[in-house]
């Protein structure tokens, strides 16, 4: 499939660990104004954590004016038959087993299908339990005769600019086309870049 993100959505290269090690040590070094090698540590769990989920996309988000973000995406199997009845009991079933965190969650119409989306805040119940408080938008993205979904993260541990996350992530959702029924127009500079993520 493919999405649109802008530049300052930063890909990292799962299929070469050490070399997004490297590159995520940069960019959060940049972010924070420190040396690169003092964050390796961090970089590594990342990837690490990353790839260990089976993340078939891992980046870092840069948004003008917003806390920085990760995005991961990970391949999932979807239920045949995969239709705007199928995702909207999904939806009704994070709703209602999704946990305290999911706030709000809508099904949005893409060229690959019908898209769940969740918005998850965390809460008073995370914190006494101590989990991570991270905001996060999830999306269900299928892949059209493959059998497969793209799992979309964005989490960021602070609402800084967060609205400014969730037109992003919105707008990458809509964007999800399959590689079949995609050309690629010459586009503005400022134009989203479209990148292929295959499942």
């Amino acid at each position: 499939m493919r999405l649109a993100m802008p530049d300052w959505v930063h890909r990292l290269p799962l299929d070469r660990p050490d070399l997004a090690v490297r590159e995520y040590a940069e960019i959060v070094a940049a972010l924070r104004d420190a040396p690169a090698i003092d964050l390796e540590g961090l970089a590594t769990e990342a990837v690490e954590t990353a790839l260990d989920a089976g993340a078939v996309l891992l980046a870092v988000v840069t948004a003008p004016d917003a806390a920085p973000a990760v995005l991961t995406g990970i391949a999932l199997d979807v239920p045949p038959g995969w239709d705007g009845d199928t995702a909207e009991t999904l939806r009704d079933s994070m709703e209602d087993v999704g946990g305290p965190d999911v706030r709000e969650t809508v099904v949005l119409d893409t060229g690959c299908g019908p898209v769940v989306v969740a918005q998850r805040v965390p809460g008073v119940e995370q914190a006494r339990s101590r989990r991570p408080l991270a905001l996060q938008l999830q999306a269900f993205v299928p892949d059209p005769d493959t059998g497969r979904t793209l799992l979309l993260t964005l989490a960021s541990p602070s609402s800084r600019g967060w609205l400014s996350h969730q037109l992003l992530f919105g707008q990458m959702v809509a964007s999800a086309t399959p590689d079949q029924q995609v050309t690629v127009p010459d586009a503005p500079e400022e134009s989203f870049e479209t990148h292929t993520y295959r499942l």
